[in-house]
Protein backbone atom coordinates (compact mmCIF):
# COMPACT_ATOMS: atom_id res chain seq x y z
CA UNK A 1 0.00 0.00 0.00
CA UNK A 2 1.37 3.38 -0.93
CA UNK A 3 1.69 5.96 1.83
CA UNK A 4 0.62 9.56 1.43
CA UNK A 5 3.41 12.13 1.53
CA UNK A 6 3.29 15.46 3.25
CA UNK A 7 3.80 18.89 1.73
CA UNK A 8 3.89 20.81 5.00
CA UNK A 9 5.87 20.88 8.23
CA UNK A 10 4.89 21.49 11.83
CA UNK A 11 6.97 22.16 14.93
CA UNK A 12 7.19 19.94 17.97
CA UNK A 13 6.26 22.03 21.00
CA UNK A 14 8.65 20.05 23.19
CA UNK A 15 11.82 20.05 21.14
CA UNK A 16 11.21 22.73 18.54
CA UNK A 17 12.33 20.48 15.69
CA UNK A 18 10.52 20.49 12.37
CA UNK A 19 8.30 17.44 12.09
CA UNK A 20 6.64 16.49 8.83
CA UNK A 21 2.92 15.89 8.75
CA UNK A 22 1.81 13.24 6.29
CA UNK A 23 -1.90 14.03 6.26
CA UNK A 24 -1.71 15.91 2.98
CA UNK A 25 -0.99 14.70 -0.50
CA UNK A 26 0.33 16.25 -3.69
CA UNK A 27 1.35 14.34 -6.78
CA UNK A 28 1.47 15.19 -10.46
CA UNK A 29 2.70 13.40 -13.57
CA UNK A 30 5.57 14.97 -15.50
CA UNK A 31 7.90 14.13 -18.38
CA UNK A 32 11.15 13.17 -16.66
CA UNK A 33 13.30 14.28 -19.60
CA UNK A 34 11.87 17.78 -19.28
CA UNK A 35 13.04 17.97 -15.66
CA UNK A 36 16.33 16.13 -16.17
CA UNK A 37 17.37 16.36 -19.85
CA UNK A 38 20.85 14.99 -19.09
CA UNK A 39 19.27 11.54 -18.84
CA UNK A 40 18.91 11.60 -22.63
CA UNK A 41 22.46 12.67 -23.43
CA UNK A 42 23.34 9.28 -24.97
CA UNK A 43 20.19 9.10 -27.10
CA UNK A 44 19.81 10.13 -30.70
CA UNK A 45 17.59 13.26 -30.75
CA UNK A 46 14.80 11.36 -32.50
CA UNK A 47 14.84 8.63 -29.87
CA UNK A 48 14.91 11.23 -27.12
CA UNK A 49 11.73 12.82 -28.50
CA UNK A 50 10.04 9.43 -28.58
CA UNK A 51 11.23 8.54 -25.10
CA UNK A 52 9.96 11.81 -23.66
CA UNK A 53 6.34 10.89 -24.28
CA UNK A 54 6.75 7.57 -22.46
CA UNK A 55 9.13 8.54 -19.62
CA UNK A 56 6.30 9.91 -17.48
CA UNK A 57 6.50 9.66 -13.70
CA UNK A 58 4.65 10.99 -10.69
CA UNK A 59 6.52 13.69 -8.75
CA UNK A 60 6.15 14.28 -5.02
CA UNK A 61 7.16 17.40 -3.11
CA UNK A 62 8.84 16.78 0.25
CA UNK A 63 8.67 19.52 2.86
CA UNK A 64 11.68 20.29 5.04
CA UNK A 65 11.89 18.25 8.22
CA UNK A 66 12.38 14.67 9.37
CA UNK A 67 10.91 11.82 7.31
CA UNK A 68 10.88 8.32 8.83
CA UNK A 69 11.83 5.73 6.23
CA UNK A 70 8.42 4.04 6.40
CA UNK A 71 6.70 7.29 5.42
CA UNK A 72 8.96 7.56 2.37
CA UNK A 73 8.02 4.01 1.40
CA UNK A 74 5.66 5.26 -1.31
CA UNK A 75 6.21 2.75 -4.04
CA UNK A 76 6.03 -1.02 -4.42
CA UNK A 77 9.75 -1.92 -4.60
CA UNK A 78 9.11 -4.93 -6.84
CA UNK A 79 10.45 -3.92 -10.24
CA UNK A 80 10.93 -0.29 -9.22
CA UNK A 81 14.12 1.68 -9.80
CA UNK A 82 13.57 4.04 -6.87
CA UNK A 83 13.08 7.75 -6.31
CA UNK A 84 14.95 10.24 -8.50
CA UNK A 85 15.76 13.52 -6.75
CA UNK A 86 14.78 16.33 -9.12
CA UNK A 87 15.92 19.13 -6.82
CA UNK A 88 16.54 19.83 -3.15
CA UNK A 89 18.86 18.09 -0.70
CA UNK A 90 18.19 15.33 1.81
CA UNK A 91 20.29 13.69 4.48
CA UNK A 92 20.22 10.12 5.74
CA UNK A 93 21.40 9.42 9.29
CA UNK A 94 22.34 5.91 10.38
CA UNK A 95 22.84 5.35 14.09
CA UNK A 96 25.76 2.99 14.71
CA UNK A 97 26.00 2.68 18.49
CA UNK A 98 27.00 6.13 19.71
CA UNK A 99 28.19 7.16 16.27
CA UNK A 100 26.14 8.62 13.45
CA UNK A 101 26.86 8.19 9.76
CA UNK A 102 25.32 10.99 7.72
CA UNK A 103 24.99 10.96 3.94
CA UNK A 104 23.85 13.85 1.74
CA UNK A 105 21.70 13.11 -1.31
CA UNK A 106 20.74 15.72 -3.87
CA UNK A 107 19.78 16.62 -7.39
CA UNK A 108 20.04 13.82 -9.93
CA UNK A 109 20.65 11.03 -7.42
CA UNK A 110 18.52 7.95 -6.78
CA UNK A 111 17.40 6.71 -3.39
CA UNK A 112 15.49 3.69 -2.14
CA UNK A 113 14.34 4.51 1.41
CA UNK A 114 12.59 1.22 1.97
CA UNK A 115 14.42 -1.66 3.60
CA UNK A 116 15.95 -4.28 1.34
CA UNK A 117 14.04 -7.58 1.45
CA UNK A 118 17.19 -9.69 1.61
CA UNK A 119 17.74 -12.10 4.46
CA UNK A 120 20.11 -10.77 7.09
CA UNK A 121 21.30 -12.34 10.31
CA UNK A 122 21.46 -8.86 11.86
CA UNK A 123 18.80 -6.20 11.31
CA UNK A 124 20.12 -3.08 9.52
CA UNK A 125 20.41 0.13 11.56
CA UNK A 126 17.39 2.41 11.53
CA UNK A 127 17.64 5.33 9.13
CA UNK A 128 16.26 8.82 9.64
CA UNK A 129 15.76 10.93 6.52
CA UNK A 130 15.75 14.71 6.74
CA UNK A 131 14.79 17.08 3.94
CA UNK A 132 17.25 19.96 4.34
CA UNK A 133 15.97 21.94 1.37
CA UNK A 134 12.48 21.39 -0.07
CA UNK A 135 12.86 18.50 -2.50
CA UNK A 136 10.96 16.99 -5.39
CA UNK A 137 11.32 13.29 -6.15
CA UNK A 138 10.13 11.40 -9.22
CA UNK A 139 8.68 7.95 -8.55
CA UNK A 140 10.35 5.47 -10.89
CA UNK A 141 8.04 2.55 -10.22
CA UNK A 142 7.41 -0.68 -12.11
CA UNK A 143 5.08 1.05 -14.57
CA UNK A 144 7.78 3.61 -15.40
CA UNK A 145 10.28 0.80 -16.00
CA UNK A 146 7.83 -1.00 -18.31
CA UNK A 147 7.00 2.13 -20.31
CA UNK A 148 10.65 2.99 -20.90
CA UNK A 149 11.95 -0.52 -21.65
CA UNK A 150 12.44 0.38 -25.33
CA UNK A 151 15.08 2.95 -24.37
CA UNK A 152 17.94 1.14 -22.61
CA UNK A 153 19.97 4.36 -22.80
CA UNK A 154 17.64 5.80 -20.17
CA UNK A 155 18.00 2.80 -17.89
CA UNK A 156 21.78 3.01 -18.28
CA UNK A 157 21.73 6.71 -17.38
CA UNK A 158 19.69 6.01 -14.26
CA UNK A 159 22.01 3.15 -13.29
CA UNK A 160 24.95 5.54 -13.69
CA UNK A 161 23.23 7.93 -11.28
CA UNK A 162 22.86 5.13 -8.72
CA UNK A 163 26.53 4.19 -9.11
CA UNK A 164 27.49 7.85 -8.73
CA UNK A 165 25.80 7.96 -5.33
CA UNK A 166 27.67 4.80 -4.28
CA UNK A 167 30.95 6.34 -5.40
CA UNK A 168 30.20 9.54 -3.49
CA UNK A 169 29.57 7.55 -0.32
CA UNK A 170 32.84 5.67 -0.86
CA UNK A 171 34.64 9.01 -1.11
CA UNK A 172 33.03 10.12 2.14
CA UNK A 173 34.12 6.94 3.93
CA UNK A 174 37.66 7.41 2.63
CA UNK A 175 37.64 10.95 4.00
CA UNK A 176 36.39 9.71 7.39
CA UNK A 177 39.42 7.42 7.63
CA UNK A 178 41.83 10.38 7.78
CA UNK A 179 43.25 11.12 11.20
CA UNK A 180 42.98 14.91 11.44
CA UNK A 181 39.44 16.26 11.82
CA UNK A 182 40.26 19.59 10.18
CA UNK A 183 41.52 17.73 7.10
CA UNK A 184 38.43 15.52 7.06
CA UNK A 185 36.22 18.57 7.31
CA UNK A 186 37.96 20.51 4.56
CA UNK A 187 37.88 17.57 2.14
CA UNK A 188 34.23 16.83 2.93
CA UNK A 189 33.25 20.46 2.29
CA UNK A 190 35.06 20.35 -1.04
CA UNK A 191 33.42 17.02 -1.87
CA UNK A 192 30.02 18.68 -1.33
CA UNK A 193 31.18 21.61 -3.46
CA UNK A 194 32.19 19.27 -6.29
CA UNK A 195 28.62 17.93 -6.34
CA UNK A 196 26.49 21.03 -5.79
CA UNK A 197 28.71 24.07 -5.25
CA UNK A 198 28.67 27.18 -7.41
CA UNK A 199 31.51 29.53 -8.19
CA UNK A 200 31.19 33.15 -7.05
CA UNK A 201 33.61 36.09 -6.86
CA UNK A 202 34.16 35.22 -3.18
CA UNK A 203 34.92 31.56 -3.79
CA UNK A 204 32.98 28.32 -4.13
CA UNK A 205 29.62 28.59 -2.36
CA UNK A 206 27.93 25.53 -0.86
CA UNK A 207 24.19 25.32 -1.53
CA UNK A 208 22.80 25.20 2.00
CA UNK A 209 23.49 26.09 5.59
CA UNK A 210 25.34 23.06 6.94
CA UNK A 211 25.15 22.93 10.73
CA UNK A 212 28.02 21.82 12.92
CA UNK A 213 25.94 18.81 13.98
CA UNK A 214 25.38 17.76 10.36
CA UNK A 215 29.05 18.20 9.51
CA UNK A 216 29.98 16.10 12.53
CA UNK A 217 27.85 13.25 11.18
CA UNK A 218 29.46 13.57 7.76
CA UNK A 219 33.07 13.42 8.97
CA UNK A 220 32.62 11.11 11.96
CA UNK A 221 33.56 13.51 14.76
CA UNK A 222 31.97 15.11 17.81
CA UNK A 223 30.27 18.46 17.29
CA UNK A 224 32.62 20.43 19.61
CA UNK A 225 35.59 19.03 17.70
CA UNK A 226 34.04 20.14 14.41
CA UNK A 227 33.45 23.63 15.83
CA UNK A 228 37.13 23.88 16.79
CA UNK A 229 38.25 22.60 13.38
CA UNK A 230 36.03 25.12 11.59
CA UNK A 231 37.57 27.94 13.61
CA UNK A 232 41.02 26.77 12.55
CA UNK A 233 40.03 26.55 8.88
CA UNK A 234 38.46 30.02 9.10
CA UNK A 235 41.60 31.49 10.65
CA UNK A 236 43.64 29.97 7.82
CA UNK A 237 41.36 31.64 5.27
CA UNK A 238 40.24 28.34 3.75
CA UNK A 239 36.61 28.55 4.83
CA UNK A 240 34.24 31.43 5.63
CA UNK A 241 30.60 31.50 6.66
CA UNK A 242 28.10 33.98 5.29
CA UNK A 243 25.40 35.73 7.29
CA UNK A 244 22.79 33.37 5.82
CA UNK A 245 24.66 30.35 7.22
CA UNK A 246 26.07 29.10 3.91
CA UNK A 247 29.75 28.25 3.57
CA UNK A 248 32.32 29.62 1.10
CA UNK A 249 35.50 27.73 0.22
CA UNK A 250 38.65 29.51 -0.89
CA UNK A 251 41.26 28.13 -3.24
CA UNK A 252 40.88 24.96 -5.30
CA UNK A 253 40.05 21.31 -4.75
CA UNK A 254 42.63 19.86 -2.30
CA UNK A 255 45.18 17.44 -3.71
CA UNK A 256 44.17 14.72 -1.24
CA UNK A 257 40.58 14.80 -2.49
CA UNK A 258 41.71 14.58 -6.11
CA UNK A 259 43.79 11.52 -5.16
CA UNK A 260 40.74 9.88 -3.53
CA UNK A 261 38.70 10.55 -6.67
CA UNK A 262 41.43 9.00 -8.82
CA UNK A 263 41.67 5.96 -6.54
CA UNK A 264 37.90 5.34 -6.70
CA UNK A 265 37.42 6.10 -10.39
Amino acid sequence: MQRRLAISAAYDDAGGEALVRHDQHQRRAVAILDLDPDLAQDMHPTRAIEARTHAIAAVETLATGSWPADVLDIVDPRGALGLLVIDGILSRDLKLGRATLTELIGEGEILRPWSSPGHRAIAPPAAVWTVLDTARVAILDRRFVARTARWPELTTALLTRAMSRSRSLAVQLAIRSLQRVDKRLLLQLWHIAERWGRVSPDGTVLPLALTHKLLAGLVGARRPTVTTALKELTQEGLVTRRDDGTWVLRGSTPRELREIYAMLS
